[in-house]
Protein backbone atom coordinates (compact mmCIF):
# COMPACT_ATOMS: atom_id res chain seq x y z
CA UNK A 1 0.00 0.00 0.00
CA UNK A 2 1.34 3.40 -0.83
CA UNK A 3 2.20 4.97 2.28
CA UNK A 4 0.92 8.56 2.83
CA UNK A 5 1.24 11.35 5.66
CA UNK A 6 -1.03 12.17 7.87
CA UNK A 7 -2.23 15.86 7.08
CA UNK A 8 -1.02 17.18 10.92
CA UNK A 9 2.06 15.73 10.00
CA UNK A 10 3.02 17.77 6.95
CA UNK A 11 2.25 21.34 8.94
CA UNK A 12 5.51 23.35 8.46
CA UNK A 13 6.29 26.98 9.92
CA UNK A 14 8.55 28.71 7.80
CA UNK A 15 12.49 28.60 6.97
CA UNK A 16 12.80 32.47 7.07
CA UNK A 17 15.47 33.87 4.88
CA UNK A 18 17.45 35.44 8.19
CA UNK A 19 18.75 32.28 10.78
CA UNK A 20 17.53 34.43 14.34
CA UNK A 21 14.08 34.27 12.60
CA UNK A 22 13.73 30.95 11.17
CA UNK A 23 12.28 27.96 12.25
CA UNK A 24 14.28 24.41 11.21
CA UNK A 25 13.15 21.56 8.84
CA UNK A 26 10.48 19.69 10.29
CA UNK A 27 10.93 15.95 12.16
CA UNK A 28 8.90 14.70 9.70
CA UNK A 29 11.55 16.11 6.74
CA UNK A 30 13.89 13.32 8.27
CA UNK A 31 11.27 9.99 8.87
CA UNK A 32 8.96 10.15 6.32
CA UNK A 33 9.81 7.81 3.01
CA UNK A 34 7.68 9.88 0.46
CA UNK A 35 10.08 12.88 1.98
CA UNK A 36 13.58 10.61 1.30
CA UNK A 37 12.11 9.59 -2.15
CA UNK A 38 11.97 13.69 -3.47
CA UNK A 39 15.30 14.44 -2.49
CA UNK A 40 16.64 10.96 -4.28
CA UNK A 41 15.12 12.97 -7.16
CA UNK A 42 15.70 16.39 -6.72
CA UNK A 43 19.06 16.28 -4.39
CA UNK A 44 21.10 12.43 -4.72
CA UNK A 45 20.28 12.69 -8.79
CA UNK A 46 21.42 15.80 -9.67
CA UNK A 47 24.24 16.88 -7.17
CA UNK A 48 27.70 16.19 -7.56
CA UNK A 49 29.43 13.89 -5.62
CA UNK A 50 32.86 12.59 -4.58
CA UNK A 51 33.84 9.92 -6.12
CA UNK A 52 37.58 9.37 -4.72
CA UNK A 53 41.30 10.64 -5.09
CA UNK A 54 42.53 12.07 -8.63
CA UNK A 55 45.57 9.85 -8.18
CA UNK A 56 44.42 6.80 -8.30
CA UNK A 57 43.45 7.53 -11.90
CA UNK A 58 47.24 8.14 -13.09
CA UNK A 59 47.38 5.66 -15.49
CA UNK A 60 45.05 4.39 -18.61
CA UNK A 61 42.98 1.59 -17.44
CA UNK A 62 43.30 2.91 -13.51
CA UNK A 63 39.42 3.00 -12.66
CA UNK A 64 37.46 3.76 -9.23
CA UNK A 65 33.73 2.69 -8.50
CA UNK A 66 31.77 4.81 -5.78
CA UNK A 67 27.47 5.19 -6.15
CA UNK A 68 25.12 6.81 -4.64
CA UNK A 69 22.34 4.88 -3.40
CA UNK A 70 20.81 2.09 -5.83
CA UNK A 71 23.22 4.01 -8.36
CA UNK A 72 26.56 2.52 -9.13
CA UNK A 73 29.31 3.92 -11.13
CA UNK A 74 32.32 3.44 -12.62
CA UNK A 75 35.12 6.50 -13.25
CA UNK A 76 38.16 5.15 -15.57
CA UNK A 77 41.39 6.40 -17.31
CA UNK A 78 41.07 5.72 -21.05
CA UNK A 79 43.88 4.87 -23.26
CA UNK A 80 43.58 8.74 -24.80
CA UNK A 81 44.09 9.74 -21.15
CA UNK A 82 40.54 11.17 -20.42
CA UNK A 83 38.86 10.53 -17.65
CA UNK A 84 35.67 9.00 -18.03
CA UNK A 85 32.53 8.05 -15.83
CA UNK A 86 29.76 5.25 -16.86
CA UNK A 87 26.73 3.20 -15.33
CA UNK A 88 28.70 0.01 -13.61
CA UNK A 89 26.83 -1.90 -15.39
CA UNK A 90 26.61 -4.94 -18.09
CA UNK A 91 24.36 -3.93 -20.74
CA UNK A 92 23.28 -7.90 -21.11
CA UNK A 93 21.77 -9.00 -18.06
CA UNK A 94 22.81 -6.17 -15.58
CA UNK A 95 25.30 -7.74 -13.82
CA UNK A 96 28.02 -5.24 -11.67
CA UNK A 97 30.70 -4.74 -14.11
CA UNK A 98 33.74 -3.78 -11.75
CA UNK A 99 34.75 -3.23 -7.35
CA UNK A 100 36.74 -1.12 -5.78
CA UNK A 101 39.60 0.21 -7.27
CA UNK A 102 42.45 -1.34 -9.83
CA UNK A 103 43.41 -0.95 -13.47
CA UNK A 104 41.33 -2.51 -16.31
CA UNK A 105 42.11 -2.22 -19.85
CA UNK A 106 39.58 -4.25 -20.53
CA UNK A 107 36.52 -4.01 -18.81
CA UNK A 108 35.07 -7.48 -18.65
CA UNK A 109 31.54 -8.69 -16.95
CA UNK A 110 32.16 -11.45 -14.73
CA UNK A 111 28.69 -13.11 -15.43
CA UNK A 112 29.02 -13.59 -19.39
CA UNK A 113 32.08 -12.04 -20.40
CA UNK A 114 31.12 -9.70 -22.12
CA UNK A 115 33.42 -6.98 -22.46
CA UNK A 116 34.12 -2.95 -22.57
CA UNK A 117 36.96 -0.32 -24.05
CA UNK A 118 37.87 2.24 -21.73
CA UNK A 119 35.69 4.71 -23.45
CA UNK A 120 32.77 2.77 -23.09
CA UNK A 121 32.15 0.84 -26.11
CA UNK A 122 30.92 -2.67 -26.64
CA UNK A 123 34.44 -5.12 -26.83
CA UNK A 124 33.26 -8.36 -27.03
CA UNK A 125 30.14 -10.45 -26.63
CA UNK A 126 30.26 -13.82 -26.96
CA UNK A 127 27.78 -15.35 -29.33
CA UNK A 128 25.99 -13.01 -30.74
CA UNK A 129 27.76 -13.52 -33.99
CA UNK A 130 25.07 -15.79 -34.74
CA UNK A 131 22.66 -13.11 -33.34
CA UNK A 132 20.18 -11.58 -36.47
CA UNK A 133 20.46 -8.14 -36.51
CA UNK A 134 22.28 -7.89 -33.19
CA UNK A 135 23.73 -4.12 -33.33
CA UNK A 136 26.89 -3.48 -31.04
CA UNK A 137 25.94 0.40 -30.47
CA UNK A 138 23.54 -0.09 -28.82
CA UNK A 139 25.26 -2.28 -25.83
CA UNK A 140 27.33 0.68 -25.00
CA UNK A 141 28.29 1.63 -21.70
CA UNK A 142 25.80 4.17 -21.14
CA UNK A 143 27.54 7.52 -19.37
CA UNK A 144 28.05 9.61 -16.00
CA UNK A 145 29.21 12.97 -15.93
CA UNK A 146 32.25 13.42 -14.23
CA UNK A 147 35.05 15.77 -13.17
CA UNK A 148 38.25 16.83 -11.31
CA UNK A 149 37.78 19.32 -8.23
CA UNK A 150 40.58 20.91 -6.78
CA UNK A 151 42.93 19.15 -8.66
CA UNK A 152 43.02 16.28 -6.28
CA UNK A 153 39.36 15.00 -6.52
CA UNK A 154 37.12 12.94 -8.62
CA UNK A 155 33.34 13.77 -8.32
CA UNK A 156 30.25 12.33 -10.42
CA UNK A 157 27.37 13.72 -11.34
CA UNK A 158 24.23 11.47 -12.81
CA UNK A 159 22.54 14.92 -14.09
CA UNK A 160 23.42 15.33 -17.67
CA UNK A 161 22.27 18.62 -17.34
CA UNK A 162 23.95 19.39 -14.53
CA UNK A 163 25.90 22.80 -14.06
CA UNK A 164 30.02 21.77 -14.22
CA UNK A 165 31.43 21.73 -10.55
CA UNK A 166 33.98 24.26 -11.23
CA UNK A 167 31.33 26.76 -11.74
CA UNK A 168 28.80 25.78 -8.95
CA UNK A 169 31.69 25.67 -6.49
CA UNK A 170 34.93 27.32 -7.88
CA UNK A 171 35.79 29.50 -4.97
CA UNK A 172 36.05 26.41 -2.65
CA UNK A 173 38.54 24.78 -5.17
CA UNK A 174 40.47 27.96 -4.70
CA UNK A 175 40.15 28.02 -1.14
CA UNK A 176 41.19 24.66 -0.40
CA UNK A 177 44.26 24.81 -2.75
CA UNK A 178 45.58 28.45 -1.30
CA UNK A 179 44.68 27.02 2.16
CA UNK A 180 45.26 23.17 2.69
CA UNK A 181 46.37 21.64 -0.54
CA UNK A 182 49.23 24.21 -1.74
CA UNK A 183 51.85 21.31 -3.20
CA UNK A 184 52.04 17.96 -4.91
CA UNK A 185 52.66 14.04 -4.14
CA UNK A 186 49.46 13.28 -2.17
CA UNK A 187 48.76 10.43 -1.32
CA UNK A 188 44.88 8.79 -0.40
CA UNK A 189 43.96 6.15 1.75
CA UNK A 190 40.59 4.78 2.30
CA UNK A 191 38.96 5.59 5.18
CA UNK A 192 37.17 2.42 6.37
CA UNK A 193 33.18 2.97 5.74
CA UNK A 194 30.95 2.87 8.44
CA UNK A 195 26.85 3.53 9.00
CA UNK A 196 25.14 5.80 11.03
CA UNK A 197 21.44 4.88 12.15
CA UNK A 198 20.51 8.12 11.18
CA UNK A 199 18.77 10.15 8.11
CA UNK A 200 21.33 11.49 5.95
CA UNK A 201 20.44 15.44 7.03
CA UNK A 202 21.15 14.57 10.36
CA UNK A 203 24.61 13.56 10.20
CA UNK A 204 24.91 16.57 7.87
CA UNK A 205 23.10 19.10 10.44
CA UNK A 206 25.33 17.84 12.85
CA UNK A 207 29.03 18.31 10.99
CA UNK A 208 27.55 22.21 10.10
CA UNK A 209 27.98 23.49 13.68
CA UNK A 210 30.33 23.51 16.59
CA UNK A 211 27.31 25.07 19.23
CA UNK A 212 27.54 21.62 20.29
CA UNK A 213 31.23 21.07 20.93
CA UNK A 214 31.82 22.49 24.43
CA UNK A 215 28.90 20.06 26.31
CA UNK A 216 29.35 17.13 23.34
CA UNK A 217 33.02 17.10 22.46
CA UNK A 218 35.00 18.39 25.72
CA UNK A 219 38.39 16.62 24.47
CA UNK A 220 37.29 18.50 20.83
CA UNK A 221 36.80 22.18 22.97
CA UNK A 222 40.02 21.48 24.57
CA UNK A 223 42.09 20.94 21.70
CA UNK A 224 40.53 23.52 19.06
CA UNK A 225 39.48 27.27 20.83
CA UNK A 226 36.00 28.37 21.25
CA UNK A 227 36.42 31.72 21.45
CA UNK A 228 38.19 32.35 17.93
CA UNK A 229 36.21 29.80 16.03
CA UNK A 230 33.96 30.70 13.03
CA UNK A 231 31.43 29.56 10.28
CA UNK A 232 30.47 31.20 6.74
CA UNK A 233 28.36 29.75 4.50
CA UNK A 234 27.40 30.80 0.87
CA UNK A 235 26.78 29.21 -2.70
CA UNK A 236 26.65 25.57 -1.72
CA UNK A 237 29.07 25.59 0.92
CA UNK A 238 30.24 26.45 4.18
CA UNK A 239 33.38 26.58 6.23
CA UNK A 240 34.15 26.43 9.85
CA UNK A 241 37.76 27.33 10.83
CA UNK A 242 39.55 27.23 14.36
CA UNK A 243 43.12 27.61 16.01
CA UNK A 244 44.59 25.23 18.82
CA UNK A 245 43.05 26.34 22.02
CA UNK A 246 45.48 23.72 24.09
CA UNK A 247 48.72 21.82 23.09
CA UNK A 248 48.59 19.69 26.54
CA UNK A 249 44.91 19.24 25.82
CA UNK A 250 42.45 15.97 26.50
CA UNK A 251 42.03 15.01 22.64
CA UNK A 252 46.05 13.97 21.92
CA UNK A 253 49.27 15.13 22.26
CA UNK A 254 50.25 18.04 19.99
CA UNK A 255 52.98 19.37 19.48
CA UNK A 256 53.80 23.20 20.15
CA UNK A 257 56.13 23.14 16.79
CA UNK A 258 53.03 21.21 14.66
CA UNK A 259 53.12 21.98 11.40
CA UNK A 260 49.24 22.17 11.20
CA UNK A 261 47.55 24.39 13.89
CA UNK A 262 43.96 24.89 12.66
CA UNK A 263 41.17 22.89 12.59
CA UNK A 264 39.12 23.47 9.35
CA UNK A 265 36.02 21.87 7.95
CA UNK A 266 34.29 22.88 4.48
CA UNK A 267 30.65 21.07 3.48
CA UNK A 268 29.97 20.97 -0.03
CA UNK A 269 26.31 20.29 -0.94
CA UNK A 270 25.00 17.76 -0.44
CA UNK A 271 27.20 15.43 0.81
CA UNK A 272 30.72 15.90 0.93
CA UNK A 273 33.41 17.39 3.53
CA UNK A 274 36.79 18.39 3.72
CA UNK A 275 38.36 18.01 7.29
CA UNK A 276 41.76 19.68 8.57
CA UNK A 277 42.86 18.40 12.66
CA UNK A 278 46.10 20.61 14.03
CA UNK A 279 49.09 18.07 13.98
CA UNK A 280 50.85 16.96 11.25
CA UNK A 281 49.18 18.26 7.68
CA UNK A 282 46.51 15.52 6.51
CA UNK A 283 43.28 16.32 4.81
CA UNK A 284 40.13 13.71 5.16
CA UNK A 285 37.27 13.79 2.24
CA UNK A 286 34.64 12.61 3.71
CA UNK A 287 30.92 11.72 2.29
CA UNK A 288 27.47 11.56 4.64
CA UNK A 289 25.52 9.51 1.89
CA UNK A 290 22.01 8.38 2.08
CA UNK A 291 21.28 4.53 3.03
CA UNK A 292 17.72 5.37 3.72
CA UNK A 293 15.28 7.24 5.62
CA UNK A 294 16.96 6.51 9.18
CA UNK A 295 20.31 5.39 7.57
CA UNK A 296 23.98 6.84 7.23
CA UNK A 297 26.60 5.40 4.88
CA UNK A 298 29.50 7.19 5.81
CA UNK A 299 32.96 6.70 3.00
CA UNK A 300 35.72 8.86 2.16
CA UNK A 301 39.99 8.79 1.58
CA UNK A 302 42.71 10.65 3.81
CA UNK A 303 45.09 13.08 2.05
CA UNK A 304 48.83 13.33 3.22
CA UNK A 305 52.30 13.76 1.45
CA UNK A 306 54.44 10.72 2.65
CA UNK A 307 57.40 11.67 4.53
CA UNK A 308 55.23 14.76 6.10
CA UNK A 309 53.80 13.16 9.54
CA UNK A 310 54.94 13.01 12.91
CA UNK A 311 54.03 8.89 13.41
CA UNK A 312 53.28 9.05 16.92
CA UNK A 313 51.26 12.22 16.87
CA UNK A 314 49.85 11.27 14.17
CA UNK A 315 48.31 7.79 15.34
CA UNK A 316 47.15 9.88 18.16
CA UNK A 317 45.20 12.04 16.32
CA UNK A 318 43.55 8.97 14.25
CA UNK A 319 43.13 6.76 17.39
CA UNK A 320 41.23 10.11 18.92
CA UNK A 321 38.96 10.09 15.82
CA UNK A 322 38.23 6.94 15.77
CA UNK A 323 37.29 6.23 19.02
CA UNK A 324 36.26 9.37 20.92
CA UNK A 325 34.91 11.58 18.17
CA UNK A 326 33.22 9.31 15.73
CA UNK A 327 31.62 7.92 18.30
CA UNK A 328 30.68 10.46 20.02
CA UNK A 329 28.86 12.27 16.82
CA UNK A 330 27.40 9.08 15.90
CA UNK A 331 25.60 8.63 18.98
CA UNK A 332 24.88 12.62 19.03
CA UNK A 333 23.14 11.90 15.04
CA UNK A 334 21.51 8.26 16.45
CA UNK A 335 19.72 10.26 19.48
CA UNK A 336 18.18 13.00 17.06
CA UNK A 337 16.84 10.46 14.65
CA UNK A 338 15.07 8.75 17.54
CA UNK A 339 13.50 12.16 18.67
CA UNK A 340 12.69 13.29 15.01
CA UNK A 341 9.98 10.78 15.62
CA UNK A 342 8.52 11.41 18.33
CA UNK A 343 5.02 13.00 18.62
CA UNK A 344 6.16 15.56 21.23
CA UNK A 345 8.64 17.54 18.72
CA UNK A 346 7.69 19.21 15.45
CA UNK A 347 10.07 22.01 14.87
CA UNK A 348 12.70 23.95 16.71
CA UNK A 349 14.95 27.02 15.84
CA UNK A 350 17.61 28.43 15.03
CA UNK A 351 20.51 29.53 17.08
CA UNK A 352 22.43 32.72 15.21
CA UNK A 353 25.31 34.83 15.88
CA UNK A 354 25.66 37.20 13.30
CA UNK A 355 29.68 37.12 13.51
CA UNK A 356 29.39 33.36 12.68
CA UNK A 357 30.62 33.02 16.63
CA UNK A 358 30.71 29.06 17.83
CA UNK A 359 27.49 30.13 19.20
CA UNK A 360 25.85 29.73 16.32
CA UNK A 361 23.81 27.35 13.48
CA UNK A 362 23.78 29.48 10.32
CA UNK A 363 25.59 26.94 8.03
CA UNK A 364 23.03 24.32 9.38
CA UNK A 365 19.77 27.19 8.38
CA UNK A 366 21.72 27.27 5.09
CA UNK A 367 21.96 23.71 4.64
CA UNK A 368 18.00 23.36 5.47
CA UNK A 369 17.27 26.45 2.42
CA UNK A 370 19.28 24.44 0.27
CA UNK A 371 17.07 21.32 0.77
CA UNK A 372 13.62 22.93 1.36
CA UNK A 373 14.33 24.42 -2.41
CA UNK A 374 15.38 21.21 -4.04
CA UNK A 375 12.46 19.54 -3.07
CA UNK A 376 10.44 22.89 -2.87
CA UNK A 377 8.87 22.66 0.41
Amino acid sequence: MEQTALPHRRTMKPLAAEPAKSYTLPGWAYTDALQFEREREAIFNRAWHYAGPLSALAKPGDYLTAGILDQNIIIIRGKDGELRGFYNVCQHRAHELLKGRGCAKVITCPYHAWSYHADGQLRTARGTEKVADFRADEFHLKPVRAEVFADHFVFFNLDEDAAPLAEQAGELAQELKEEVLNGDGYEATPYASGTIACNWKVAVDNYLECYHCAPAHPAFADLVSMDDYKTQARGLWSSQKGTVGRYDNKAYPLRRNAPEQRALFWWLWPTTTFNVLPGSPALGVFSFLPGGPALTVTRGDRYAVPGSESPEEDAARVEYSRTVLGPEDNALCESVQRGLASKGYSQGRFIADPDGSVITEQAVHHFHRLVAQAVEL
